[in-house]
This record gives structure tokens, sequence and C-alpha cells, in this order.
């Protein structure tokens, strides 16, 4: 592992790179200087990108743009630090993680409002169209301290279009577009915003779209292709007053998907036919209004809600449901001091929020407990003076389920030289467990604590020149009570299974990313992402984590040669990983290529073709499931 390291640091210095977009301006003496990048997810507040006090990718609409990916899942894995996991195609339960932990210990949410199911504890990213996105910050590393339960990887922020007036300056504008995608399916999208006359900034969207699909599994018993249909709407509405701002924002999903659920009964023989259509209602939003009692002090109250209702079918039969509602309030206030070059920022504040579930499994069953209230009060103080940052933040949650947990997070960053900047974090984390954890019926264990985390960063981001920059970190992340099932006769794998605190994992970590603007034709980028997931479990102590990625790089190239046509092409290769704690199944490693091209008409008009995983390659990311082969996408988009 550390001649890995080592070689990974190496080819880091040797290659050049932008992870992040920026644009250049110059200042009174006329030197270029990049404009800073702010962000909000870390710490619930603006703050630099280039100064952050831990790792963060912006991926921004151009990024999205660019990008061969049909869906988020696609987009997502091409990230260092990010894995995916998904159970087929378009449409199909898919998850994601950050830095080798499991998808339910990294948080999801979309505009800063926590998103995804309470059974099950994770966020279906197929339930989040990519038309609807402005940007996505990804924040790796432990962030229970500001965000509570289920920060132990990281958070990924989803944030949808926020509107106001347009790029070019305009009051108001929209956008449609229309593509045809094979395997055979196609989508429409539209999306409008601006300011109006009385200063209310808008943005309103909707997308349908709709596949075929092909045969998510390799099962032998159900050979159908596994459609995909979904409806979507976005909006968002605020106004800037003297003494503040008001603002509201949400996403709603309706889809139905297909897949594969048929298998051959191990004691009778005979194949079995479950429920192999799901149909998925998502909706996440929120209301907000922010008093700004001063110039350096504001004050901001949320209130927020999200639903995540999953409903399985075959034919006109229902079989398992599962729905989640949550909904909440979030009361924050935020105070700046300076003295002299010596900036301090405080901010505190509360959040309540209640989880209910409806529902049923298997023949009617339903769960012990159906709701659970939760209620946290949290601070953070940062400091700034000349070349140094520090954050630290201290939060107390509780649970009426399991009681409270109390995280904490001290990290600094120094600006060794123009350009250069270090970091160094510490921080600790827990994990909530679910309904399905606590309460699934005949299985649950009440009983189950927290899951708890301890998370170690040092990383660099280095501005090498205007065309230039680098980001690495080093990280270690140690997790203890993980909640594990297990049969409760474990000579008997058939029979009942319950969860409870025994399994432990130590993921360690390097990953960079770069890229370099060759001139004003070409650009390129690359990341590596080497990872060792052990599990320290009794029993499989030593092996590899199940799913862990081991290593994964992604390398990408953009040619302008016209103001009017661009293109792109970016490959990605995952190593093999192991489907099972024991470590004795593993799949193959893999990699797939993509291509995009856009062509401008004029400035109103524009074609994008792509192709993703050119060359077909077949691989899994889950294991019984193929991930999409070869897929064609042509679209055509008029602004107006």
């Amino acid at each position: 592992m550390k001649t890995i390291f080592i070689a990974a640091g190496t080819l880091s210095l040797a290659l050049t790179g932008a992870g992040v977009a920026q644009d250049a301006g110059t200042d009174e003496q006329g030197v270029t200087k990049l404009d800073r990048i702010l962000i909000t997810t870390p710490l619930r507040r603006e703050s630099s990108l280039e100064r952050s006090t831990s790792s963060v990718t912006v991926v921004s609409e151009e990024d999205i743009k660019q990008s061969a990916a049909p869906d988020l899942p696609s987009l997502l894995k091409s990230y260092p630090g990010v894995s995916v996991t998904t159970n087929g195609g378009m449409g199909a339960d898919s998850s994601v993680s950050l830095r080798g932990t499991t998808a339910a210990q990294t948080l999801v949410l979309v505009n800063g409002v926590r998103a995804g199911s309470a059974t099950a504890g994770t966020v279906n990213l197929s339930s989040i169209p990519l038309s609807s996105i402005e940007r996505i910050e990804i924040a790796k590393g432990g962030h229970s301290a500001q965000y509570g339960a289920d920060a132990i990887g990281g958070i990924i922020n989803i944030i949808t279009r926020q509107g106001g007036i347009c790029s070019d300056g305009r009051q108001s504008c929209a956008t449609a577009t229309v593509g045809v995608m094979h395997p055979w399916g196609g989508y429409v999208s539209g999306n409008v915003q601006g300011q109006s006359e009385s200063g209310v900034n808008y943005s309103f969207g909707a997308q349908v779209i709709g596949t075929e699909g092909y045969d998510f599994t390799t099962s032998p018993y159900d050979l159908d292709k596994d459609g995909f249909l979904q409806g979507s709407a976005n909006f968002a509405l605020s106004k800037d007053f003297d003494a503040g701002r008001i603002y509201a924002d949400g996403l709603f999903t309706r889809g139905r998907t297909d897949y594969d659920s048929a298998y051959k009964d191990s004691f009778t023989g005979a194949v079995k036919y479950p429920a192999d259509t799901a149909d998925n209602t998502t909706f996440v939003g929120k209301v907000g209004a922010r008093i700004d009692h001063s110039d350096t002090w504001a004050s901001t109250v949320e209130f927020m809600t999200a639903v995540d209702n999953s409903s399985n079918f075959r034919g006109e039969v229902k079989g398992d449901d599962f729905n989640t509602l949550r909904y909440g309030v979030l009361a924050s206030t935020q105070k700046t001091f300076e003295y002299g070059e010596a900036k301090n920022t405080i901010l505190g504040g509360v959040e309540a929020y209640r989880e209910s579930i409806d529902g049923s499994t298997g023949e009617g069953m339903e769960y012990a407990n159906t709701k659970r209230d939760l209620a946290a009060v949290f601070g953070q103080y940062s400091f700034e003076y000349k070349a140094l940052t520090i954050d630290t933040g201290i939060r107390y949650d509780h649970d009426e389920q399991f009681g409270g947990a109390t995280t904490y997070n001290i990290g600094a960053s120094y600006e060794l030289m123009d350009g250069l900047v270090a970091r160094a974090s510490y921080a600790t984390g827990f994990r909530a467990p679910t309904f399905n954890d606590l309460y699934y019926p005949y299985s649950g264990n009440p009983d189950l604590r927290p899951e708890k985390s301890r998370s170690y960063e040092v990383g660099l981001n280095w501005s090498v020149t205007d065309q230039t920059t680098l980001d690495m970190a080093l990280y270690r992340n140690d997790l203890d009570d993980m909640i594990a099932w297990a049969p409760v006769d474990p000579s008997n794998p058939s029979g009942f299974w319950q969860p409870s605190n025994v399994d432990k994992a130590g993921i360690t970590g390097f990953e960079a990313t770069l890229g370099h603007e060759f001139n004003d034709e070409w650009a390129g980028r690359l990341g590596i992402d080497i990872r060792e997931p052990l599990n320290k479990s009794p029993g499989v102590h030593g092996k590899y984590v199940p799913y862990g990625d081991r290593f994964k790089a992604t390398a990408g190239l953009t040619y302008k040669p016209t103001e009017k046509l661009e293109l792109s092409a970016a490959v990605i290769y995952g190593m093999s990983r192991y489907a099972d704690a024991a470590n004795l199944e593993k799949l193959p490693d893999y990699v797939t290529a993509d291509f995009t091209a856009h062509y401008a008409l004029d400035e109103q008009s524009q074609f994008k073709f792509s192709v993703a995983n050119i060359f077909d390659e077949q691989y899994q990311t889950k294991q019984g499931y193929r991930a999409p082969g070869r897929t064609f996408d042509l679209s055509f988009t008029r602004s107006f």
C-alpha cells in the first residue's frame, strides 16, 4: 500500500490539472487573479473553496453539460472519492458512497435538505434528474458536527436551479431540450428563469424521460427488458429585502421502473416471480427567511419536508410498500467579528425533525414503531488571520429511539505561498440505525446503538498557474459499532436475520484531482483514487469491505477547434472489488470510455451527441446486475 501511495504522489506531481473551473480577472496592478469559488455545504454557510479545511469537489452546470452521463449515478462515478452501485441501468435502484463508507453512511441533500428513505437509509440517485441540477457540492470526510447523523463518509449536496437574472443579463430566459436515446427512449425538458419587476427571482423546470431499457440482471429466469418512465418538476423563488431574504425551492419526481426479481427456491426448486415493477415518488422542499440584523449578523429560519415513497407490483398485485415522510425546522444565527486582520465567525443553531414511515413488507407484516423525533443543537467557530484559517464545530443530537450522540470537528488550512494551500482536519461522526435496523418485522433489533467514526485528513490545494491546479488528500477513517445483519441461527442462513453492532472497519486512502488548459483549444484532467477499505470485524479481520473501491482512475480531454464545436472524451478504470465479506467472490475490473460532441448552430441553438461506454464494456458494480452497455444520446436545445 505504501508503494501505491508513493507512486500516486509522484504521478500527481508529474501531471497538471484544473479540478474546478475558475474565471480569471485582473487586479489594480494588472496581475491576473482567479475568482474565489464560494461553497455552502461543509460549514452550512458561504466559504471559500480554495481555503476550505476539508476536501470539497464542485460539479458545475458546465461539467454536467460536457458529460456523456445519461443520469446522476453515471455522472457521479467519474469523481475521485465517489463510489456508485447500481442494480441495473437507468431508473434502477442506485446508491452513492464516499471514501469507502456505505451508502447509508453518506448523507445526500437536495438544496441542503435531508433526502432519502428512513427504512433503507439511502437515496435512489435515479430519482433526481440531471436537467434540474445547477451544481453539486461533494464534501468528503466526517461532517456530523455540522449535519448530524449519517455524514460519516461525507455529504453530497445537490443544488437545483435557483433562478435570477440570466447569464447574459436579461431579466428572463428559457431553454427547451428534446432528445432520443438508444437503448430506445427519449426525453423532453424545459426551464424558465429570471427576475420579475418586483425583484422576485424565479426558476421553473420540468422533464419527462423514458426508455425501454435492457435486461438488468444475469439471472436466467427473468429475461425481459426493464424499462423506465419518469416525470419531474422543480422550482425556486426568492426575494431580497433591505432587512434580509425570503426563499423557497422544491423538487418533485414520479417514476415507474421495471426490474428483475425472479429466483429459484433453494428448497422446492420452483422458480418464483415476486413483484417486478416499482412506483417511486420523491419530493424535497423548503421555505425559509434570512434576517440581516446588521452587516455582520444574520439569522435564518427554514421549514423543510421530504417524501420518499416506493410501492412494488407484479401486474395488478401490490407487494412491499415503503413510505417515508420527514419534516422539520432549522434555526441558526451567524455573527462575524473583525479585529484588525483577524476575522472571527460564530454560528449557532438548533434543528428538529420528525421521521415517520408507512407501509408493510411481505404478506402485510408491519413495523412495530413508525415514527421518531430528532432534535439537535450545534455551534461552529471559524478564525481567519492572513494565511491561516481554522474551523471548529460541535453538535449534540438526540434521537428518541437510541438516545444521544455528540460529534465534533477541527480543521485548519494555511496558504504556504500564493496559490498553495495546505489543510488538515479531524472529525467524529455517527450513523443512526434505520427503521429497518430497529423495527423490521420479526427481525429488527431495537437495542442497536448508532455507528461511530473518527476521520483524519491532510491535503493540498495548489493553483500552480492560471491554467493549472492540483488538489490531493490523504485520509483515514475508523468505524466502530457498525451494524451488520446475520442469521439468528448461524447453521440456518435461510432463516431469520437480525442486525447487531459487531462490525468494524478501517479505511485509508489517497485521492488527487488534476487538470490543465494547454491553450484556448485543448484542456485535460485526471483523477486518481487509491483506497484500502479493510474489515476489522470478527471472522473477517483483514479482509476487504464488500463493494469497496480499491483503485479508480479517470481521465478526460476537451478539444474546441472552433467557437461552434466542442469535443470531449473521458475514460474510467475501475479495479476489481470484492462482493462478499469473506472475499471469495470478486467483480472484475473494467474500463469505460465516453465521447461527447456539442455543435452550436447559433447563439441560441445547440446539438449534443454523446456515447457512454463506447466500447460496450460488460461489467457489474453490484453482483448479479449488469451495468449499462453502450448508450447513444442525441439532443437539441433551444434558448429563448
